[in-house]
């Protein structure tokens, strides 16, 4: 993609960029594959220019999974964990209390269980010791007859910790996938982290249950080398299920091998093998036997397995993904539904709180970057705040809490603002603070909270001019009222799975006429129902959450509209139907 071919559209509400493909790129996919004219813009734009990358990408078979002990140090971590199950030696798995860091937990877990190990875990409680290992915890661990302490999606900052384990006689094993600081935890025996300085693995996006499934083929290769299987040994295919539910969760790019891993793991929860926790918690959603898809994971079982690790211990989600047993499954599923409303009652009424205050004050005419306080607010929820607080201004932002003497945070961004590079612009006022681009954790001291207020607002202004305060929508190809069909439709389906680094794509289509008149319906008439025409074609569309298009709507037209596609079923009919993301008048680029 060459910047300067950038087109700008801009709406009431949105500016919609567009980058053309290449078009002999472009022509030539389209040309020995046999797809669409959009389809081949999209697939050139990814960078898919031969037919075996295409068969990959279109695939995604689990030959194409890179080889495990590419990772740094992964020989040598293999090795240990095999002397550990050959010598009965006991094995903690030391996780984190989010999606990620629990089913690393459970994977690694079950899968040393059924090699026969002596295996039991750890997972902190969120609110009494906090991310991480922690000294208590540590000597809590090997005072229980542990030899070696092996962590998932977590400690490659825990330098003084894993001196401490050390020292109590423990080999520790790193395996996380966070951006590594200077000072690394020397002691350790081996640190598996695709980020670290020196590694040459490839694929750099794993999630931390994604680096621990490559734990879990390295070990049983080495394990199989040795001759330890009597028979067939475990199919690790069979945990592709609970590694789909912590890369989708942690909302890595679904792209290279992640992407793989997704498409087998959602596949799995759709059959009948579907793992028992996994179904009943699937059930509680009312989900049933509906093929599951990536925003099924993120917004109705990820959530749910968050919940509990939010307000406090994650045990109940953990026993939910290693348990067998359908009565408890069905038991511990119910309870997760309910802590789930719980939070999410708490969330509603600290989001209200937090947009009470940025109205009342006109805090987003005022402000660049945003950061809300109040010491009563649960810091379980304060990164979901921060999150709605950017979908809906539109602002970087910090939300704070009070912790023991000082204030915790979480901060969210837009995509023109890295809020790491911007935290670290203000870090002189911080106690801490760590993330990336566009989350991140902090503490500060009271005292410093209002002065932290007015340099973020400042940095934020600094790095950003007043078009990257209007969200963007990235259209991926214009199109024809000829290119909508069934046909387009059973391409894009090979597109999936969806997500971070793999967006669904979205589609324009310039100088629509109205067919027939618009109406507003569901909960507070909220959502638009419309009928769009052009070239004698008539296309279905529904657009929701749009009541502010009402007086937009009322005009003639002509509009361009920017939608994605889905298909409507109705009385045993299937027929596209756009679903709308914008509409404006119609005009070219600005």
């Amino acid at each position: 993609m060459i910047a300067d071919k950038r087109e700008i559209f801009k709406s009431d509400r949105y500016r919609w960029i567009y980058v053309p493909a290449d078009g002999g790129k472009a022509a030539d996919v389209a040309s020995w594959s046999g797809v669409p004219r959009p389809v081949a813009e999209i697939i050139a734009k990814k960078g898919i220019e031969s037919r075996q990358e295409l068969e990959v990408f279109l695939n995604m078979p689990l030959s194409a999974l890179l080889n495990p002990f590419g990772l740094m140090n992964m020989d040598k971590a293999a090795s240990r964990l095999a002397d550990a199950v050959e010598r009965r030696e006991r094995i903690c798995i030391y996780g984190d209390y989010d999606v990620d860091g629990i089913t690393s937990t459970a994977a690694l877990y079950l899968f040393l269980k059924k090699l026969g190990a002596d295996v039991v875990y750890y997972i902190p409680n969120r609110l009494e010791e906090g991310y991480g290992l922690n000294n208590d915890a540590v000597s809590d661990i090997a005072s229980r007859g542990v030899k070696l302490l092996v962590t998932v999606d977590c400690g490659i900052g825990a330098e003084k910790e894993v001196e401490a384990a050390a020292s109590c006689g423990l080999d520790v094993i790193i395996t996380d996938h966070h951006q590594p600081s200077e000072n690394i935890p020397k002691k350790a025996w081996a640190i598996i982290n695709p980020m670290q300085r020196g590694d040459t693995y490839s694929f750099k996006s794993l999630s931390g249950v994604g680096v621990a499934f490559k734990v879990i083929m390295a070990l049983r290769y080495v394990l199989r080398q040795r001759g330890f299987f009597k028979g067939e040994p475990p199919n690790i295919k069979s945990f592709l299920d609970i590694i789909t539910l912590g890369t989708v969760a942690d909302v890595v790019p679904i792209t290279g091998e992640n992407r793989i891993i997704v498409n087998h793991g959602l596949s799995m929860m759709s059959g009948n093998n579907i793992r028992t926790g996994i179904d009943e918690l699937k059930n509680v959603t009312g989900m049933g036997a509906e093929h599951m898809r990536t925003s099924h994971v993120g917004f109705q079982l990820a959530p749910r397995i968050n919940a509990v690790g939010r307000m406090g211990s994650s045990d109940k989600s953990l026993r939910l993904l290693i348990t067998s047993d359908r009565a408890e499954a069905r038991k511990l599923a119910l309870e997760l539904d309910s802590e789930n409303r719980y939070r999410q009652a708490i969330e509603r009424e600290i989001m209200k709180e937090t947009f009470d205050m940025i109205d009342s004050g006109r805090l987003a005419e005022k402000r660049r970057g945003i950061v809300l306080y109040s010491k009563n607010w649960h810091p379980g929820v304060i990164g979901i705040v921060a999150s709605r607080v950017v979908d809906r201004y539109f602002r970087p932002t910090v939300i704070l809490t009070a912790d023991g003497d000082a204030y915790k945070g979480s901060a969210r961004s837009i995509p023109c603002f890295h809020l790491y590079n911007g935290l670290q612009a203000v870090s002189d006022t911080l106690l801490s603070f760590g993330g990336h681009k566009y989350a991140a954790g902090l503490k500060v001291a009271p005292d410093r909270i209002e002065e932290l207020r007015d340099r973020f607002d400042e940095t934020v202004k600094e790095a950003l001019t007043d078009d990257d305060f209007i969200p963007e929508i990235n259209i991926d190809a214009f199109l024809d009222a000829e290119d909508i069909n069934m046909g387009l439709l059973g391409w894009l389906s090979r597109l999936e799975p969806y997500g971070a680094g793999n967006k669904e794509p979205v589609f324009a289509m310039k100088g629509v006429g109205k067919h027939s008149g618009e109406s507003f319906v569901g909960k507070e008439n909220a959502h638009l129902k419309c009928c769009f025409e052009k070239d004698g074609a008539v296309f279905d569309s529904i657009g929701y959450n749009m009541k502010e298009y009402k007086d937009l709507m009322a005009e003639k037209g002509p509009f361009d509209i920017a939608f994605t596609l889905t298909v409507n079923k109705w009385r045993g009919e299937e027929n596209v139907q756009l679903c709308l993301k914008d509409i404006k008048r119609s005009g070219g680029p600005v």
